[in-house]
Order: structure tokens, then C-alpha cells, then sequence
């Protein structure tokens, strides 16, 4: 009888185990109702793939619950349009707690200098459209090329700029050392000369529109980058 009750106790306790721990694991899950840099980033992927038709902002609503609730039927997912774990590593190739702790580290990062700097809004921006697909001539986020990509990002602070990568150059004020926010640019990519610019973004990483990647952030160390890196410039002050 003893043997009975302790086995039924243990089996009782595992339950609230497992319950308590997949309602703790269901905390950060990303639903409707809710906003910020997660969900511009959900709106942007699922767009790559096709599911998402608007433009992306920082509000779940419903054409996101539906979009993604489309993404995860298609992909054999649970339904339930929540943006959780399981879907998180689908779409993103990660766990969720890592996509909000990446963003939250960006944040702290952007908070160690003027939040109101340009540069530091250029960095914020930029990295809400990583995943949207290169587009030879492209200058929206149904597909950029690298200039009109760095051209769009640009205009959302207010500042315009020539349409290719040689003329954003000729306009930029060289700097040796670039701080986040300032251009790089690279040499004898497709064609000879300037051919090619991005956003640094710091710790020695850029972000472009490549089409082999589409937007990524790229390390200047990368083989391929390091050779055709041709300097960085400045076109805000």
C-alpha cells in the first residue's frame, strides 16, 4: 500500500514538474497584441519566405497571426499562430530566448552612446531587415540590391543618399577608423572599382544586401570581404 501511494506521489509530482515548466518555457512565447524588435524581425522573415504581404512594423496583429499561422501549417508546425520555440527554430535557425536575448543585447548596446545619434538609429534600423532577399536594382523590402538597400535604411533617419555605391562613396567623408552607422565600402566585386557598400555595425561586422545571402552581417575578416574592402566613409556628422 505504501509502495502504491509513493509511486502515485511521484507521478503526481512529476506532472507539476512538467506542467510548471512548459508554462515557464510558454512566457516569452511572441503573440498577437504584442510589439518590438522580435516581431518586425517575424514580419520580415516570414516575408521572405512568401507568407507576409505587408510592410514590416514592430506590431503582431492579426495579418501576422495569419501570416505565420500559414508558415506553420505549411511547414507541419502546431497552429496556433504564437511564435514560439518550435517555430522560433524554423524560421530563424534558433531557439526563441536567443532571438529576444540578441535584440536585448542590441539595445544595451545602442544605449552606450547618444540614442538620438543618427548612427545609432541607422545600426537599429538596419538590422530589423536582416533576411530580406537581394533584388538586382532593388530599393524596398520586397529585395534590395546593396546600394538601395543602404539608401533605405538611410532615408528612414532622414538622410538622403546618391543611388550606387560609387557615388555614396564620392559623397562620404573617408574615416579610418569607423564607428557604427558609418559606410564601408569594397572594390572590384561584380565589376571593377567601388562596387559594393554596407553599414558597420561594430566589433569589426558590416551588414549588406549580398546576393548570395541577401541582408546579412558579414565580419570584414570574412576571406572574401577582406580582400575587396577598399575603406570606410562618413555621410552623417
Amino acid at each position: 500500500m505504501n509502495r502504491q501511494f509513493v509511486i502515485a506521489l511521484v507521478c503526481l509530482l512529476s506532472m507539476v514538474f512538467f506542467t510548471t515548466k512548459s508554462q515557464a518555457a510558454s512566457t516569452n512565447d511572441i503573440k498577437k497584441g504584442m510589439s518590438g524588435k522580435v516581431v518586425m524581425q517575424l514580419q520580415v522573415q516570414l516575408k521572405t519566405k512568401g507568407y507576409f504581404t505587408g510592410n514590416p512594423t514592430d506590431y503582431f496583429g492579426s495579418k501576422t497571426e495569419l501570416s505565420l499561422k500559414k508558415y506553420q501549417a505549411a511547414k507541419k508546425l502546431k497552429v496556433t499562430g504564437i511564435l514560439d520555440d518550435q517555430t522560433s527554430l524554423s524560421l530563424f535557425g534558433k531557439k526563441l530566448d536567443t532571438l529576444i536575448k540578441e535584440n536585448q543585447a542590441t539595445a544595451k548596446l545602442s544605449s552606450t552612446y547618444n540614442p538620438y545619434s543618427k548612427k545609432n538609429q541607422v545600426t537599429t534600423i538596419a538590422k530589423q531587415y536582416t533576411g530580406v532577399p537581394y533584388r538586382f536594382g532593388g530599393t524596398t523590402t520586397r529585395g534590395f540590391d546593396c546600394s538601395g538597400y543602404v539608401g533605405y535604411v538611410y532615408n528612414k533617419v532622414g538622410t538622403k543618399l546618391p543611388r550606387t555605391a560609387t557615388s555614396m562613396y564620392n559623397v562620404s567623408s573617408i574615416v579610418k577608423k569607423p564607428v557604427p552607422g558609418d559606410l564601408v565600402f569594397f572594390k572590384n566585386t561584380y565589376k571593377k572599382g567601388i562596387s559594393h557598400v554596407g553599414i558597420f555595425m561594430g566589433n569589426n561586422n558590416f551588414i549588406s544586401a549580398t546576393s548570395s545571402k541577401g541582408v546579412a552581417i558579414v565580419s570584414l575578416s570574412n576571406s572574401y570581404w577582406k580582400g575587396k574592402f577598399a575603406g570606410s566613409g562618413s555621410v552623417i556628422d
